[in-house]
């Protein structure tokens, strides 16, 4: 009965035999690579069927970095705690050196200031400066004074900020030689006008952007026709250092927007999203801001659209008495000149009828302006406030005539025009997105502008890039396994947040304000490793967040491994802290600290500088006992101990100090010089 019970269940079995003989082969094998605890797990049930496969995986890959970890022992002894201390001890000292360096740039340059009454002889340079000076410039022209004083020139004004034309008219190629010559905004500069600059220079540094405008003839005569006058960009010095191969380095870090949405356009479109820009903490929503403008373009002798420009002016006058908006500065953008015209005269206006709105456009920091897209690169405010201008005209159509913008290179025109905005930007626009039709043409110009339209009308969704944390990317690994631990305590979080390589791995929503986040959570991954400075991972990426107004937390990796509990208690601990520090007492800003550096600086006839709070009086060596001793006993072997002391003395308290103040200090005290054999001693 028993045999005939086992051959029914054989032939009922019959149709599995073939996976039975593929199992048997599979758990021979994997018994052959050492997988008998799995097999005997898997056949006993432990392990569900469903999950051989990931179980198998997790614990390969667990074996895997327990081996990599336990081979490195920075690694297998790695401590969060001791290497936050480290990281913080760098800092420090990188800032203190950054301090000590612009120190002692400033109090180099000081020490070459001379002393005027005591050098006010006849026929030096500082004698001839001070008859001039006394005789208000009689017989002297500017140039010719600087031919007289070259030496004292360059000690007086070590830096000189000058245009082009100026080098020209004042400065001799014969009489006046510059260490270093830099050229900012190089793609504006003419070839042709950086020359005569260049030749009075030793070395030569040209700073500016291929992809923002070129030297232009557009301005070159004294009326024209913006829409139909041929005009020619020029080569510039930036165009021919870059065709001369001169070495170069790209500044990838964007400074002027503080909140990522009002670069993100132009780093989407103009520079293949290369540049590294850094979200804000309150950067959920845009910052660019679509009005539309029920308006019409005058096509006739206005080329302008009134509409647009009350609007516009409108919105001015509101900024400027809104209590809460009078800090922050104001800048009128204009695609072409006529429109740029007429809100000049409707602003006049305005001030005309409100003398203290007059005041307060005018008397500002940064003063109101009113530029079109030519001359407004290098500008920069707070608020941007834009006029399209163009638009449908009475009889309803659209022309694709937009000015520059249709001309070769007209495209970087555009990216001038939407980058200058440091907090808002505000579009005001008649011309909607589908009012333009790229197919009718083929400028590069035109095409950008409709995708800025789209872009102001929609936001960063229109951006080919995902912007926002909630338009979620593929997050494995250890940023998925934080934010869902801060889920499971009921934390809103998004990851990966920002628009360019740059992003916040997990960034907490506000709970009580989710427009803004809470805490940056970093993570040593990929993104961290990517950056290859030392500095930059662990100084500029965390300074450059908390001025966006960022609470940061950083978490290692290592830290994760051993025991995540921990780690997420240190996150929502942090949260906390973040929460606490809204409500304490807000700090008092601090003084910039050039602002304190260049306080430091004396204008006193007695030679002394000012100190910064907290800095120590500088003392100088003095030396006992040495008035028996002559130049030559200082290369007596007898007297090395004595040199060993002197040099430990002037150490202990001038410290730090050059290795040239060093032999100065010490061939003093002995009467001596420097020369090969005092050195060598």
């Amino acid at each position: 009965a028993r045999s005939r019970a086992r051959a029914g269940l054989l032939l009922e079995g019959i149709a599995r035999l073939r996976d039975w003989c593929a199992w048997r082969t599979i758990r021979l094998r994997a018994e052959d690579e050492g997988l008998a605890v799995w097999v005997g797990m898997l056949e006993s049930g432990s392990i569900p069927h469903e999950k051989a496969a990931s179980t198998l995986l997790k614990n390969l890959y667990r074996s895997l970095a327990n081996t990599g970890i336990g081979a490195e022992s920075e690694l297998r002894g790695f401590n969060g705690i001791l290497f936050d201390e480290k990281v913080r001890r760098f800092t420090d000292l990188s800032r203190t050196f950054e301090r000590l360096t612009r120190q002692e740039i400033l109090d180099r340059l000081h020490t070459r200031r001379p002393d005027l009454p005591a050098q006010a002889r006849k026929g030096t340079e500082v004698g001839i400066l001070q008859r001039a000076i006394a005789g208000n410039g009689r017989g002297y022209t500017i140039r010719s004074l600087f031919d007289e004083v070259p030496k004292l020139l360059a000690d007086l004004c070590p830096c000189m900020l000058m245009s082009p034309i100026s080098v020209a008219q004042y400065l001799s190629m014969d009489r006046t030689s510059f260490d270093l010559v830099i050229f900012d905004e190089a793609s504006q500069m003419p070839t042709s006008s950086a020359v005569g600059s260049i030749a009075r220079g030793g070395s030569l540094i040209v700073v500016g952007d291929p992809r923002q405008m070129p030297p232009t003839s557009f301005f070159g005569a004294q009326s024209f026709d913006e829409d139909s006058m041929e005009s020619e960009d020029l080569d510039s010095i930036l165009d021919d250092s870059l065709a001369l191969s001169f070495p170069n380095r790209h500044l990838r870090w964007h400074y002027r927007s503080r909140h990522e949405s009002l670069i993100a356009f132009s780093n989407a479109r103009f520079y293949e999203n290369r540049l590294l820009t850094f979200p804000s903490a309150s950067d959920i929503g845009s910052r660019v801001r679509w009005m539309p403008v029920e308006g019409t373009y005058d096509r006739g002798r206005g080329r302008n659209n009134p509409a647009e420009a009350r609007a516009l002016v409108e919105e001015v006058v509101r900024r400027m008495r809104d209590p809460s908006g009078q800090g922050r500065s104001i800048g009128v953008v204009t695609f072409n000149v006529t429109q740029q015209r007429l809100l000049q005269d409707m602003l006049d206006e305005a001030m005309a009828e409100d003398p203290a709105l007059e005041a307060a456009l005018l008397q500002s920091a940064e003063p109101l302006f009113v530029k079109n897209l030519e001359n407004v690169q290098g500008d920069e405010r707070d608020v941007i406030l834009f006029s399209v201008g163009y638009g449908r005209d009475a009889a309803g159509r659209v022309s694709l005539n937009f000015g520059p913008l249709n001309r070769e290179g007209g495209w970087r025109r555009l990216n001038v025009a939407v980058s200058r905005a440091r907090e808002e930007m505000v579009v005001f626009s008649s011309l909607r997105p589908e009012d333009i039709d790229v197919s009718r043409t083929a400028s590069e110009g035109v095409a950008g502008l409709r995708a800025f339209l789209e872009f102001a009308s929609q936001g960063t969704s229109a951006l080919a890039v995902p912007s926002r944390g909630d338009v979620q990317m593929a997050v494995h690994g250890l940023e998925a396994e934080i934010a869902a631990s801060l889920r499971a305590r009921g934390h809103a979080v998004h990851t990966h947040v920002g628009c360019s390589g740059f992003r916040v791995d997990v960034a907490v929503l506000h709970p009580a304000d989710p427009s803004r986040y809470l805490l940056a959570v970093m993570c040593d991954g990929e993104g961290f490793l990517s950056t290859p400075s030392l500095r930059d991972r662990h100084l500029g990426r965390r300074t450059v967040l908390e001025r966006l107004g960022w609470q940061v937390h950083q978490i290692w990796s290592a830290e994760w491994w051993e025991d995540p509990g921990a780690v997420v208690e240190g996150i929502l601990k942090a949260c906390e802290t973040a929460l606490s520090a809204e409500l304490g007492p807000s700090a008092e800003p601090d003084v910039p600290e050039m602002e304190k550096l260049s306080q430091s600086v004396h204008g006193e006839s007695d030679g002394s500088i000012a100190r910064l709070p907290g800095q120590r009086a500088y003392v100088v060596t003095t030396f006992e006992g040495m008035a028996a001793m002559g130049p030559d006993d200082m290369l007596l072997p007898e007297n090395r101990v004595l040199l060993r002391a002197q040099v430990r003395n002037v150490m202990q308290t001038e410290s730090p100090l050059t290795r040239k103040l060093l032999g100065r200090r010490i061939t003093s005290a002995w009467g001596t010089r420097i020369g090969a054999r005092i050195e060598r001693q």
